[in-house]
């Protein structure tokens, strides 16, 4: 096992700026820490808002600081349903045409029409923990939990794959995972996870790293995203992979 990451499982919230912070609260306000989280200059703020959407709203929303130079909100998937929104995920971009939120707080209320996403399941790591760990920044792994907890029959456990790396010498290492993701793996924040395998950008680069070993698994994530897997030198192919690629052409020598 690799050396194990922990998790940080994130409710909806939101970022600002020091003008929608005035709107909301009146001229002159500031962020009051109510919370520092885990990493650096980060924090959960005691500014509480109301975020409305077409078909339904939550009352209790946290600010987090510092101040951004966008508005930035991000949902879960569950939440988006619940508000009424189709937001991207990983991204933030443009609502759909039509579509909008509105936050409101004790002193005003701004209607936000972009910059709301549903988080991509990512790693924070600065390059000390990248070397040891062995990726890069803008990587993709596959991730798995550290450990099995409680009753076996009851376990959610299970692999996640396409998850970012995100690499700065100012992160503190750490998986950020929403509600939804959580909820489903039976994760929660301080658990930990460690990374299986690179992911699927290996396919995609010829003069990536040598995999030692393809399983049938590996072959059907490049079926699914219509990828080759450049066989090395030195590598093992299981039996079920080698017949299972040689059907769909998916291996390059």
């Amino acid at each position: 096992m690799s050396k194990q990451i922990p998790v940080g499982v994130s409710n909806r919230h939101l970022h600002v700026t020091q003008e929608v912070l005035d709107i909301l609260f009146g001229p002159g306000s500031d962020l009051t820490v109510y919370k520092d989280l885990y990493q650096k200059g980060e924090f959960a703020s005691e500014q509480i808002v109301e975020m409305i959407g077409p078909r339904g709203k939550f009352s209790h929303v946290r600010i987090l600081g510092k101040l951004r130079n966008n508005i930035q909100i991000e949902v879960s998937g569950t939440d988006a349903y619940h508000l009424g929104i189709n937001p991207p995920v990983g991204k933030f971009a443009p609502l759909p045409e039509g579509q909008s939120l509105t936050i409101k707080g004790p002193k005003g209320s701004v209607v936000v029409t972009e910059n709301v996403m549903i988080a991509r399941r990512h790693i924070h790591m600065n390059s000390k923990d990248a070397e040891e760990l062995g990726v890069k920044d803008q990587d993709i792994v596959f991730v798995s939990p550290a450990q099995e907890k409680g009753d076996k029959a009851e376990s959610r456990i299970c692999i996640l794959g396409n998850v970012l790396v995100r690499v700065n010498d100012n992160f503190l290492l750490q998986m950020h995972i929403d509600t939804d993701e959580g909820n489903a793996v039976g994760l929660k924040t301080g658990d930990h996870v460690f990374i299986v395998q690179s992911s699927l950008g290996y396919y995609e680069d010829p003069k990536a790293p040598d995999k030692k070993l393809i399983t049938e698994s590996d072959v059907r994530q490049a079926i699914l995203k219509k990828l080759k897997i450049h066989i090395k030198k030195g590598m093992i192919i299981t039996p079920a992979a080698q017949d299972l690629g040689k059907i769909h052409k998916i291996f390059v020598y």
